[in-house]
């Protein structure tokens, strides 16, 4: 298998993807370059310095503050439950990172004896290292941004292409077209069909509908669209960041020769994804498994829950509205080096950006003066309008 990293570095983000041969298969989003100390998620292996809020002896645990309104559930151990007395100030590693409303699962290191502040501890890794390190080894790497390119072959890594064209590095590589639906619920299968896919606080259900697949019988159009369901779930798993409890209801297939050579095309997709433990079929034919949370799911990353009437739906977080922005005013940019472009935004994004004035002033840099930031009524809180000056 070939594996590429593709790595955008915008001003307001860094964004990296991982190809096997060809074919989207993991994501990783974070800070820009120079905005590593900002970056205060709890994610999987990160030190943070918290304080201690209360003890459940009845649970045997402790809830850890861990600053920037963020939280953890730490279970006690008997050899420092001494030192985590309420109050306590301590330093904890992220086991597992916070979703949906539940904090971080945390892990005792050890007390704070240097009055070190509240939040992430230091030192913060470069962006584009971070990245490089999270996706694995890869057999080559593309990336947007010069200096990038040479931070990484200074810190030994090759076969770097540095990529310099107008067009953006990921519309280049056919990444933002997949990123298009990303957050769609339901994706669609080849020739028909498709899959529904559903992440709750318990479990991720996965559904897949025959639809308007044909085949010569009712037993061979189940065997078609397992198959072909199987390729594009897994997928999807990896894709999407999904992790915990999978529940997944293929077809029935009645033929012991087919159930045989479908549990070897589920293994060999489920190979794809490290980490996957305990799948088996039940009873009633539901296929399960359960994945390590390495990090949020994407979409725990970028939405959070939208009031909504009978059923609550999900919107884009201010944050994660304002990067997107400003990802396409620098889009516009890059794309037209002579255009001058206006991005409109509406109140909340506005009001966002103006504490990171930073983003502005790497844009001048790379784009001179060609761009104007404004607040606009025409725009709902969150959106956004980008157009060119004439």
């Amino acid at each position: 298998m070939k594996k590429r990293l593709i790595i955008e570095c915008g001003v307001a983000e860094t964004r990296a993807a991982l190809t096997v041969d060809g074919q989207l298969l993991k994501l990783w989003f974070g800070p820009a370059r120079g905005d590593e100390h900002r970056d205060t998620e709890p994610r999987e292996n990160r030190h943070f310095v918290g304080k201690v809020t209360r003890v459940d002896v009845a649970l045997n645990s402790a809830f850890v503050d861990l600053g920037n309104d963020t939280s953890g559930f730490m279970p006690l151990k008997p050899r420092y439950q001494k030192e985590c007395n309420e109050g306590a100030s301590i330093i904890v590693d992220v086991k597992s990172p916070p979703r949906q409303g539940k904090g971080a699962e945390l892990r005792y290191i050890r007390t704070d004896t240097d009055k070190l502040p509240l939040g992430r501890v230091a030192p913060f890794d470069d962006a584009i290292l971070e990245a490089v390190t999270v996706m694995g080894d890869v057999d080559n790497i593309v990336v947007d941004d010069g200096r990038a390119a040479q931070a990484l072959a200074t810190a030994g890594y090759e076969n770097i292409r540095h990529h310099s064209g107008t067009e953006s590095l990921f519309d280049a590589e056919q990444i933002s077209a997949e990123l298009d639906g990303i957050f769609d619920r339901v994706v669609s299968l080849p020739g028909g069909g498709a899959v529904i896919i559903d992440e709750t606080q318990a479990l991720t259900a996965i559904d897949v509908d025959t639809g308007s697949l044909v085949a010569s019988s009712s037993s061979r159009l189940k065997e078609r669209t397992a198959f072909a369901a199987a390729e594009i779930i897994f997928r999807q798993i990896s894709v999407r960041n999904i992790g915990g409890h999978v529940v997944i209801d293929f077809p029935s297939l009645s033929s012991d020769v087919v159930r045989s050579k479908f549990l070897t095309h589920l293994k060999s997709q489920a190979d794809l994804i490290p980490g996957l433990k305990q799948a088996s079929f039940s009873k009633s034919g539901l296929y399960s498994f359960t994945l390590p949370r390495h990090g949020l799911s994407l979409l725990d990353q970028f939405t959070e829950v939208s009031e909504a009437e009978p059923i609550a739906g999900r919107m884009f977080t201010v944050q994660s509205a304002a990067k997107i922005a400003v990802r396409a005013l620098e889009r516009a940019l890059r794309s037209n080096p002579t255009q001058t472009t206006t991005l409109d935004v509406g109140r909340l994004i506005f009001d966002y950006l103006t504490g990171y004035p930073e983003w502005a002033s790497r844009l001048r840099d790379r784009y001179g003066q060609r761009f104007e930031i404004t607040e606009s009524g025409n725009c709902e809180e969150r959106s956004f309008d980008c157009r060119e000056q004439r």
